[in-house]
């Protein structure tokens, strides 16, 4: 293998593509990048065998070949090199690195034994990057738990001209529903680690479409995003049925500024403290009062101006779970539904449908 190739183009891809690069395995190679050269064409592979990452991006091609090199060192020798024109060889499981004076040999391991990405893509499905970038707003509902494995994925189903991303970990869910101008029929629970990477490679990839397919075989999903091809294990096993859990016999409505709310929850955390980390909301005549306190601490207590109508009785949640879901709204308002002290809440962006939370309290003693 033999080609040439600019630093400054060849660096952004090798540190993206080591992002899914097997460091903490018990496998050698997968701490390596795989560089393959064809038809003036550098493909960078990586994986963990959970994802799989192929970059394509030009280069000048003097002889095809194959070679994998540990990522971190190549990775971090090509960053202190600096902007030159850079010359690679490969002999045998060596890769031999030269620009001007200066000259490298990096140990590797022959490309046989990288294992195959799938790159299956049959059937794709075309997606705007807008549409997949909303999916920022449910992420953090998913469990980071593995122990249940259902609920560390994000399910995204469509049956129509509407695509549902749907994200629990028991205790929170989140909910968001946007218009795909098409009918189309696609259904996976993906990784949420998956969905991460594919929002890290948008911001890297001047793209308009990513295209989303399924290996029903190989029980994997391929996401097509530009010069990047993002592969990942699909997640097997039933999400919960999501929608019987969506609360309907609605007592109390709550109309809030988001700011006010998410700076009342913030101040009222530093008393929220110990293992409930409990914040309580009490909705009143045109006011939410926002209380918190430990015995070790003290306590607190904010009213904010709002809009309620329907019961009044306190109700307490997780702060930080509270506190993620109002980061994540982009409005200037937030509905707060309630069907009880002890049941499960709604809360809503205003003015922007598709968007919505569940939210489980706290039972306080």
């Amino acid at each position: 293998m033999k080609f040439n190739i600019l630093q400054q183009d060849l660096l952004p891809a090798l540190q993206a593509v080591s992002r899914s690069a097997g460091f903490h395995s018990t496998l050698p190679v997968l701490s390596n990048l795989l560089l393959s050269v064809s038809s003036h064409n550098l493909k960078i592979s990586a994986t963990n065998l959970e994802i799989g990452v192929i970059k394509n991006l030009p280069a000048d091609m003097l002889e095809p070949g194959d070679i994998t090199v540990p990522a971190k060192t190549i990775t971090e020798l090509v960053l202190s090199i600096g902007p030159v024109k850079l010359e690679f060889l490969s002999e045998g499981d060596t890769l031999n690195i030269s620009a001007g004076k200066f000259k490298a040999k990096i140990n590797g391991i022959s490309a046989t034994e990288f294992p195959v990405i799938p790159t299956s893509n049959q059937n794709p499905v075309n997606f705007k990057r807008k549409i997949l970038e909303q999916i920022q707003q449910v992420l953090f509902a998913a469990a980071a738990d593995e122990g249940r494995p259902t609920l560390t994925g994000i399910l995204t189903q469509s049956a129509s001209s509407k695509l549902d991303f749907v994200a629990t970990d028991g205790f929170r869910l989140a909910h968001r529903q946007v218009s795909v101008g098409k009918e189309v029929h696609f259904k996976s629970l993906i990784p949420k680690r998956t969905f991460e990477e594919v929002l890290r490679v948008l911001t890297e990839e001047a793209v308009e479409e990513v295209s989303i397919s399924t290996s029903k075989d190989q029980n994997q999903v391929i996401f097509q995003i530009g010069g990047t091809m993002i592969s990942s294990r699909l997640i097997e096993g039933n999400f919960p049925a999501w929608e019987k859990i969506i609360p309907e016999d609605i007592k109390t409505r709550i109309i809030v500024e988001k700011d006010n709310l998410l700076q009342a929850i913030k101040l009222a955390s530093v008393f929220a403290k110990g293992e409930a980390n409990i914040v309580t909301l009490n909705p009143l005549p045109s006011k939410l009062v926002v209380t918190s306190e430990a015995k070790e601490v003290g306590q607190q207590e904010n009213e904010i101006e709002s809009e309620v109508s329907g019961e009044n009785f306190p109700i307490a949640f997780n702060v930080k779970f509270l506190t993620d879901i109002l980061q994540s709204v982009s409005s200037t308002q937030v509905l707060i539904e309630l069907s009880g002290a002890l049941s499960a809440s709604l809360i809503k962006p205003v003015g922007l449908e598709g968007l919505e939370y569940i939210l489980m309290p706290v039972r306080t003693s």
